[in-house]
């Protein structure tokens, strides 16, 4: 069972959420724990059990009352709200069969999985699916109630933790990092920016949560324990940029320190890229096969970047291919249209 120590500890980013094999799986909780849960601050519909984000939960218990909306009270394991099933019912034999399983009568146990919620100011489940179980002598939730004193001893007993989170040193920096600059490439790509300065990135509440890491350990530090947050944040986001430039997402033009370019976006060079090929491909050497990669970055960097990397150069001439503004006509070799 939860201690109240824990009941409010802080919540890891919702980006980590995905990794807690629970966040993705049904849940088998206590009705107990299932109540006590705390709704995460960051998602609503989400929540917490010992530091383990939890959305869905499969529940074993008996119907002691009926309503017009087939709510039920659980004696044991399982307390909740089924919806009804609609279910395209083709045949009459399929169509009784269903109904025998979902019409639920007083002393019946069923099956239940859903998605946990509060309604009214009492926690509940809306369920995605529900059955009736033939359980006459008690067997299915005897075999339940053996089991989850393994499932909370195994998994639930055990806060969660990200890959890296508990580690320290260059381990759990390199975690960080990895993390930090998938979601630095998404916000670049989605919202369409075209040039940044590190120090804006680091003005973004979501970034910095995640750059942080979980708040509740201590031994994620950049270097030694009396640096600064402000310090160990800068450093990460440092990591994540060159991390993004080694892929060729950004890059910078010389003497622009801490000022980046998002390939992607950058109008000019997608521009100046897109001209020399269609230039070159004109002359008698370039008309039947296309200009050779190597070709159009040494010109590129003669006129727009002359440090530019082969990386970044690859990734435009990928985003101009898909825009269907040049083909490659053999390996390595392009040709505007």
């Amino acid at each position: 069972m939860q201690s109240e120590s824990k009941k409010y500890e802080e919540e890891i980013p919702s980006l980590l959420w995905g990794l807690d094999p629970v966040f993705s799986a049904f849940a088998r909780l206590y009705i107990k724990d299932i109540k006590e849960m705390r709704e995460s601050k960051q998602v609503p519909g989400i929540f917490f059990y010992n530091g383990h984000p939890v959305r869905q939960v499969d529940v074993v218990g008996m119907v002691v009352q009926t309503k017009e909306r087939e709510a039920f009270h659980s004696y044991g394991d399982c307390p909740g709200t089924p919806s009804s099933l609609k279910v395209l019912q083709q045949m009459k034999k399929f169509q009784e069969m269903v109904s025998q399983k979902t019409k639920l009568e007083i002393g019946d146990v069923i099956r239940v999985r859903g998605h946990v919620r509060t309604f009214r100011q009492q926690r509940e489940i809306q369920s995605s699916c529900f059955y009736k179980v033939d359980d006459p002598v008690c067997d299915v939730q005897i075999s339940r109630m053996l089991e989850l004193p393994c499932l909370y001893r195994e998994v639930y007993d055990k806060p969660f933790q990200s890959p890296g989170a508990g580690q320290s040193g260059p381990e759990g920096l390199d975690f960080l990092v990895q993390t930090l600059h998938e979601k630095v490439r998404d916000f670049l790509l989605e919202n369409k920016i075209q040039t940044f300065y590190q120090q804006e990135l680091e003005t973004i509440h979501s970034l910095v949560s995640l750059a942080e890491g979980p708040k509740s350990s201590s031994s994620c530090q950049v270097n030694s324990g009396s640096e600064s947050s402000s310090k160990r944040i800068h450093s990460v986001f440092k990591e994540a940029i060159k991390k993004l430039q080694e892929k060729g997402v950004v890059f910078q033009k010389p003497g622009t320190s801490m000022y980046y370019h998002v390939t992607d976006h950058d109008k000019e060079l997608l521009k100046v890229t897109l001209d020399v090929i269609k230039e070159d491909c004109r002359k008698p050497r370039h008309a039947e096969k296309g200009c050779h990669f190597l070709h159009v970055l040494s010109c590129v960097r003669q006129t727009y970047n002359p440090n530019l990397d082969e990386v970044v150069m690859q990734r435009v001439l990928e985003l101009l291919e898909s825009n269907s503004d040049i083909v490659s006509t053999m390996e390595g070799y392009y040709m505007a249209f």
